[in-house]
Order: structure tokens, then C-alpha cells, then sequence
């Protein structure tokens, strides 16, 4: 290896730059065209052969490689790059802000990697060895700005720890705070708008993950996507993010309108994750063809995820278009195939197990809320009443969804009413509507700026420990606390 360096002189001729040919690949990585992305940084290390940047990008490409492909067997392959990159990263020009950043940027990607495939001791050593290097960056380079995407993401991973396992954070010396996090990316994403940097994409596409799931604000993630003109023209990955938070978020009828025109030629990376969120889509529109869309999703996923809840939403549909049975022969594959690792296939591998057939009144009105559907949901609840359930889970089922539907147009007033009753009625019953009623009640507050019911709402949630989702909601809850100050 030392050898190699040799060749193109002494080790201190390696140095960082992110010239043109360099950008170009970079821009290609983010897009998800990663053999474009290889033919540039070739082209770029015959031209400069001590161009570290080269070995950053290359590492770019394995990071996105296996975060797209779940391959098992690639990861245990590409995984061996990762010291050598390190090594000859840390031979390069000291004198250069990307010196550090660069290693740590490899350090974080990896960690990424590792956590997907279960490393979870060897991602948390990289995650703290990432944000050393970051911190000494940031000390000798204050007005790097890149130092500020890498610091501020994991300030606001850090910051997420629930209480309960904050003590491995502090055991690796990791730390960090959600807002300060976010103040970090929302600047840069300022900063970028009359500024030329680099990383502007993907700061923005980590801020709205970040806004979407740690701050719960789907809506405000989904209107940054869209005031900084996502989707991008020929970038896949802005048609993911868009993707993913319109079909999670609410807004499901314009995320399949993206969806379906985003390029999946041979030179962009295979990412069948879309068709699964055209799938979505489709069903909470409920689309009688969806069922065809989740079986193109089967046909091109390569990987053990998303399996067992594909079978779920293919009993849904088989519930709604079909027959009870036919719901039944679908739930019947839902423990036969994939892993239970995600939260969509933990939560189609319980709906299994339980052997329970859903209302269909309630599911219908349930997938038209989850997909933005809110006026419709609400003309088909109006059709019935909490009363017209014989048992207390429907009942209170019924009115959560009520409040769901009220909450997510905007209609809080009525919300908060639907969503007292289901506290009230069901705070001892084994099921998770009156915790997730007092956790949805104390975001509304939170909302507010009224700290002292937020506060009260949010230790009801912890109060409730007799339902399915106890961990789960009690993190939530918890974190709520945490952004409050308790």
C-alpha cells in the first residue's frame, strides 16, 4: 500500500482537490448513477494520481451501493475497503480542511452500513471516531461549512437517544441536541441559497429526513422538498426522498405523480423501493390495481425487506376487493418469507400472528387518511358511529381514526375531543389507541407552545404500559420530554 503511494511520489504529494471532474462525479453519486460517478473519478486518477479526493468518492459509491442493495454478500466484500481508504486518506495533505472531514465522512458512511446489517458495536465506534474528527475539524477550520452537514446530522441522531439508552451514548462519549442539530442544517441550507456548496442537495434531503422523522413535522418536510425544487431533473435521489416523505407524509396522490416519472434507466442504481411506494400509493387511494403494483415490487426487490409487508397490504386489498378468505391465504405468507427487521414487516409479522381480520370500514377509512385522503375519510366515518361497534377495541379504533382524520386536516378542536374519549375510554385496555391519543394530543400542545399540557399528555403516554406498542411510544414520549426540557 505504501508502495503504491511511492509511485506517484512522496506521501505528502497526496492532497485534496475537489476540482470540476470531481464535482461532476460527486453530483453523479447523488444522483444514483454510480458507474458515470466510477468513469469520472478513473478519468480524474489518471489525470492526478495524488488526488485524495478520488479514494472519498470511491468510498461514496460501496456506501451507496450497499445502502440501495441490502446485499449481504457485497457488504462483506466492500467492507474491506474501508481501512485501506482510511489509511490512504490519512496519508494525505494535513494541511487541508478535507483531511479530517474526509475521514470522517468514510467513518459515518460505514457506520450506516454496519447498522444495517447489525454491526451495531463496530457503527457506534465509528460513529464516535467520526465525530472526533469532526469536532478537531471544526476547531482548526470554523468556516468550513461542510463540517457543519456531518456535525449537525449527528447531533441530531445523538440528541434522538431515547433515556433508557442514553448510557451507551455516554459510554462512547456521544452527545448532542435535536435543535441544535437542525439550527446547524436549516443554516447551511441558508447559507447555500447565495452561496456555491457542494453538499446543498444533500443537506437538504438529510434536514427533511430530520424534520420528517425526529422533529415530526412531515408537512414541513415535505414543503422544504418543494421550495427547493425537488424532484430534481435526472437525480434519483431526490425522487426517493420526495418519494418516501409524500407516501409516509400525507401526500400520496402528488408523491405518486413524482414517482411515476422518476428516470429508472440502466445507468441509475436499481431501486425497487419506489415501486413499493407507488404500490402505497395506490392502495390508499384504493386503487383496485395496486395489488398488480406491489407484485412488480416482488418481482424486482433483491432483498429479505419490505416482504412480509408487502404480503400485508396484498391481504388489505384481498380484504377490500376480494373475500375474507382471500385475505387470509395472503396473511398466511406474511411469517413464510423476508425478515423481520424494519418496523413495516415487525408490524405485518404481529398482524399475522394475532390471526385477527380487520373491519374493513375502519381499514378503508384508515388507508384514506394515511394517503391524504382526509375529506373523504372523513364522508365515510360520518356513515357510522363508535356505538354501531359491539366490542370496546372497535369502538375505540373508530373514534382514534376519527381524531386521526380531524388532526391531519388541520381540525384540532375536534381532534382533541375524539382523541380525550379514546384516553378516556381506554387507557387500561391492552391496546395502543389511548396512548398514541395521548402522545398525538401532546404534539397538538407542544404545537401550541402550551408546555404544561404538552407535558401532562406526554407522561399519560408513559403511563399507559398495557399495549402492544409500549416501547415504541414511551421513546416518543420520552423524547417529547426531552425537547421540552424536562
Amino acid at each position: 500500500m505504501i508502495a503504491g503511494f511511492l509511485m506517484h511520489g512522496s506521501l505528502y504529494a497526496q492532497k485534496f482537490d475537489f476540482n470540476q471532474n470531481c464535482r461532476n462525479a460527486y453530483n453523479e453519486i447523488s444522483s444514483l448513477r454510480l458507474k458515470k460517478a466510477q468513469q469520472l473519478l478513473d478519468e480524474e486518477a489518471s489525470i492526478h494520481p495524488n488526488n485524495s479526493i478520488v479514494t472519498y468518492l470511491e468510498n461514496y459509491i460501496d456506501f451507496i451501493e450497499l445502502f440501495t442493495s441490502e446485499n449481504k454478500g457485497r457488504y462483506n466484500v466492500l467492507s474491506q475497503n474501508a481501512d485501506e481508504r482510511i489509511d490512504k486518506l490519512s496519508a494525505a495533505d494535513k494541511n487541508s480542511p478535507y483531511y479530517l472531514f474526509t475521514q470522517a465522512e468514510v467513518y459515518m458512511q460505514w457506520a450506516v452500513i454496519k447498522l444495517k446489517f447489525g454491526d451495531y458495536v463496530a457503527a457506534l465506534l465509528d460513529i464516535r471516531k467520526a465525530n472526533k474528527l469532526l469536532l478537531d475539524n471544526r476547531v482548526k477550520y470554523p468556516d468550513f461549512k461542510p463540517n457543519l452537514k456531518s456535525l449537525g446530522t449527528l447531533q441530531c441522531l445523538f440528541g434522538s437517544i431515547p433515556d433508557n439508552y442514553k448510557w451507551g451514548g455516554s459510554l462512547f462519549g456521544l452527545s448532542g441536541s435535536i435543535e441544535e442539530g437542525s439550527k446547524m442544517l436549516s443554516g447551511l441550507i441558508s447559507y447555500s441559497h447565495s452561496n456555491d456548496f457542494i453538499y446543498k442537495n444533500e443537506t437538504i434531503i438529510i434536514y427533511a429526513f430530520i424534520q420528517f422523522h425526529l422533529n415530526n413535522k412531515p408537512k414541513a418536510a415535505w414543503k422544504l422538498l418543494i421550495n427547493e425544487g425537488f424532484p430534481l431533473e435526472h437525480n434519483l435521489m431526490s425522487y426517493y426522498t420526495l418519494g418516501y416523505i409524500g407516501t409516509y407524509g400525507g401526500n400520496s396522490e402528488l408523491a405518486l405523480k413524482y414517482l411515476s416519472k422518476a428516470p429508472r434507466t440502466i445507468e441509475y442504481v436499481p431501486l425497487p423501493q419506489l415501486s413499493y411506494f407507488i404500490a402505497l400509493c395506490k392502495l390508499y387511494a384504493l386503487d383496485p390495481l395496486a395489488d398488480k403494483a406491489f407484485n412488480n415490487f416482488l418481482t424486482e426487490n433483491k432483498s429479505k425487506n419490505y416482504i412480509k409487508a408487502v404480503q400485508q397490504k396484498l391481504a388489505w386489498h384481498a380484504l377490500i376487493f376480494k373475500s375474507v378468505d382471500s385475505y387470509k391465504a395472503c396473511m398466511s405468507k406474511v411469517t413464510q418469507g423476508g425478515d423481520a427487521v424494519i418496523d413495516a414487516d415487525k408490524q405485518a409479522q404481529k398482524e399475522a400472528l394475532q390471526n385477527e381480520v380487520p373491519d374493513i370500514f375502519l381499514l378503508k377509512a384508515r388507508l384514506l387518511c394515511d394517503g391524504g385522503y382526509y375529506s373523504k375519510a372523513l364522508a365515510l366515518m360520518q356513515q357510522r358511529s363508535a356505538e354501531d361497534y359491539g366490542n370496546l377495541k372497535k369502538s375505540l379504533e373508530y373514534e382514534y381514526r376519527l381524531a386521526r382524520i380531524y388532526d391531519l386536516s388541520d381540525d384540532e378542536t375536534k381532534a382533541l375531543v375524539y382523541y380525550q374519549n379514546v384516553i378516556e375510554k381506554g387507557s387500561d385496555a391492552p391496546y395502543y389507541f389511548a396512548a398514541n391519543a395521548a402522545l398525538n394530543t401532546a404534539y397538538i400542545y407542544e404545537e401550541r407552545k402550551n408546555m404544561v399540557m404538552a407535558k401532562q399528555y406526554y407522561n399519560i403516554c408513559l403511563s399507559m404500559k398495557n399495549h402492544e406498542y409500549v416501547n415504541s411510544l414511551s421513546q416518543k414520549a420520552k423524547s417529547g420530554l426531552n425537547r421540552l426540557g424536562n
